[in-house]
């Protein structure tokens, strides 16, 4: 019976419970139908806010009171409107004031490529001087990386040289290298009419293209420019009436700085006595007639005995030593930096026409402008290169040549050389003999008229005379 009676109880409070909270809850439903949430709201949305700006705020009677109207049963009537005094409200202001630090992002990654094109991309500069490059580089499809680096097809280089061969100037074309000459020479038009191009011409384009052609792998031992077009012209002309064969080569005006004689000059700076690059011999040369050593022999002597006991060394410089040191005592030569002398290029050495071959020794005269200078053929050159001339002669063309800048380096020099003139014994140029007998071969060939100015050269090497009491 206890048991029974407790469990009723425990019913009893259980159902109060639920009835109370379901009154709560009737109540608070029937609340929102009245202006309390409403105002309740506004109330809580007015103090959340804050003004920067001082405002003031006004309310008002209506000027008609409202009708008296019963609340319904269960809700409370809403407060009557009282008025509100006039408030100032003042915006919040900060007790101080601060400064964010500076934000640097990083920067986005580039986005990555999908693919990789093929195609052909070109480029041009300039390596050496004169000479433009062209370069073009080609991607084309493949294999994988490993297939392809045992493929010599899939990586190489192709060089390409484009160069144009040039033809001879004849009479009328040869006024583009100097206009002054037909009012230099007497019979100027007739020795043209009778010109004819030499073979020499062709032999000294056929060893520039056979060195392009050797080269062209290796860039930095091509022609440059220059040296490419350093030839206008080769001409065999013989002269009306009087049948003297002559040669003519137009060209430009380069540096040599070679040979020595101990006989006219036993004494030498140096840095040319040290020096391992200074050529001490020229192919024009003749048996020595003095005494004095030639001033390059110690040091090509020192030279040969440092060759001969390298045990590495090279055979072919040690047989040049000792070849340079048994002419250094046998011969002497001429002196570029005292003598009046031009090269020639080694392949005017071949061919069959003798009538117009210069020698070692020849005559010749050098046009530059109006004016004409005496000279000997006093060495030989490369094949492939034309208009050489000795130290003295070029500073007599230019006082500011030297043996890095040449006097003229366009082609407006007229080398005019006369064969089988060489004097019967070689020896130390006459500069008497010079002067005239260059002029005598000039008239065999019209002579020149007075516009042309023929200049007489003196040697710098023969003694002074003793000035008289």
């Amino acid at each position: 019976m206890k048991q029974l009676f407790q469990r009723k109880q425990k019913i009893k409070l259980f159902t109060w419970f639920r009835l109370s909270l379901l009154g709560v809850l009737l109540l608070a439903a029937g609340s929102l139908y009245t202006p309390y949430p409403a105002e309740l709201v506004k109330a809580l949305a007015g103090d959340g806010k804050t003004s920067k700006k001082k405002k003031k705020r006004k309310v008002s009677k209506p000027e008609e009171p409202a009708p008296v109207v019963a609340p319904a049963p269960g809700v409370l009537p809403p407060p009557a409107e009282e008025e509100v005094e006039e408030i100032e409200v003042e915006a919040w202001q900060p007790e101080g004031s601060f400064a964010m630090p500076g934000i640097t992002l990083p920067p986005f990654p580039p986005a990555l490529p999908e693919r990789v094109e093929p195609g052909r991309y070109e480029h041009i500069n300039t390596m050496s001087p004169g000479m433009n490059v062209l370069s073009a580089v080609q991607f084309e499809p493949g294999g994988t990386a490993s297939q392809d680096r045992k493929d010599l097809g899939a990586y190489q280089l192709r060089v390409a040289l484009n160069l144009r061969l040039p033809k001879a100037a004849d009479g009328e074309t040869l006024k583009l290298a100097n206009p002054k000459l037909p009012e230099l020479f007497n019979r100027y038009g007739d020795l043209m009419a009778r010109a004819r191009v030499s073979q020499w011409y062709s032999a000294i384009y056929l060893h520039k293209q056979n060195h392009m052609r050797k080269n062209a792998a290796t860039l930095s031992r091509l022609l440059d420019r220059h040296n490419y077009y350093d030839t206008d012209t080769v001409l065999e002309i013989e002269a009306p009436d009087t049948g003297r064969k002559v040669l003519w080569m137009q060209a430009d005006m380069d540096v040599v700085s070679d040979g020595s004689d101990g006989d006219r000059l036993p004494d030498m700076p140096e840095k040319v006595k040290n020096s391992d690059h200074y050529q001490p011999m020229t192919s024009y040369r003749w048996r020595k007639r003095g005494t004095n050593p030639n001033p390059l022999l110690p040091h090509w002597e020192e030279r040969v005995k440092k060759l001969s006991a390298d045990k590495k060394n090279n055979a072919s410089a040690l047989e040049y030593a000792r070849n340079v040191v048994h002419d250094l005592k046998k011969y002497s030569f001429l002196l570029a930096e005292y003598d009046t002398f031009v090269v020639l290029p080694l392949a005017f050495k071949n061919g069959n026409n003798d009538a117009y071959r210069p020698q070692l020794g020849d005559y010749a005269a050098v046009v530059v402008g109006d004016r004409v200078f005496p000279a000997i053929v006093g060495d030989f050159g490369p094949r492939h290169k034309t208009g050489e001339a000795s130290l003295r002669l070029a500073r007599l063309v230019n006082p500011k040549a030297t043996s890095f800048a040449r006097p003229v380096s366009n082609l407006g020099v007229s080398y005019i050389f006369f064969p089988g003139t060489k004097e019967p014994e070689n020896g130390p140029i006459d500069y008497g003999r010079l002067n005239s007998r260059v002029q005598e071969l000039l008239n065999e060939m019209g002579g020149l008229t007075p516009a042309a100015q023929f200049q007489q050269v003196e040697d710098p090497l023969a003694p002074k005379p003793t000035p008289q009491a």
